[in-house]
């Protein structure tokens, strides 16, 4: 069974960049909601059509799947409801969730030093719509791995949780 690793947390947290570490130190095939905004429409900065570009991602993260891959998929997926969407679709996976937080004000720093800069009230209410994954949640992963970024020096591994399922 193929494991998919699903980042969640707020924009601006760093979970890009360790997405892509983790792909590159465990082999996983790294897999970003970006990319393929980038593939759709020449830049990641243009956000439309988002119905067509996800399906084309989840037909991205089913052929990894037929390819018996273990892959990282790095979007925010920000509350229960953003990572029940992957567990809905993709049942045959083996799923971890790699939470990524940071403070506010540093996340509000990152997100206005970025060539996609999200309007700082739009970027707000998603800050403020981040759920961490609560105990039911926790028991559908076979783990949860939690890192901090407090000032943009590395990610600070917190704690890790391993479910037998």
């Amino acid at each position: 069974m193929s494991k998919l690793f699903l980042m969640s947390g707020p924009c601006g947290a760093g979970k890009t960049t360790l997405a892509k570490q983790l792909s590159l130190e465990r082999g996983l095939r790294y897999l970003g909601i970006e990319d393929f905004y980038a593939a759709f429409f020449g830049s990641e900065l243009i956000h439309k059509h988002e119905e067509d570009v996800w399906e084309a991602f989840a037909l991205a993260i089913r052929v990894a799947m037929l390819d018996e891959v273990d892959i990282i998929v790095d979007t925010n997926a920000p509350s229960r409801l953003d990572r029940e969407w992957f567990f809905e679709r993709f049942p045959d996976f083996e799923f971890n969730l790699v939470c990524v937080s940071a403070p506010r004000e540093l996340c509000l720093l990152n997100n206005s030093n970025r060539e996609r800069t999200i309007p700082e009230q739009e970027f707000l209410a998603m800050y403020d719509a981040v759920e961490l994954p609560s105990d039911e949640e926790i028991s559908k992963y076979a783990s949860v791995v939690y890192y901090q970024n407090i000032d943009n020096t590395g990610l600070k591994f917190i704690k890790s949780i391993t479910n037998r399922l």
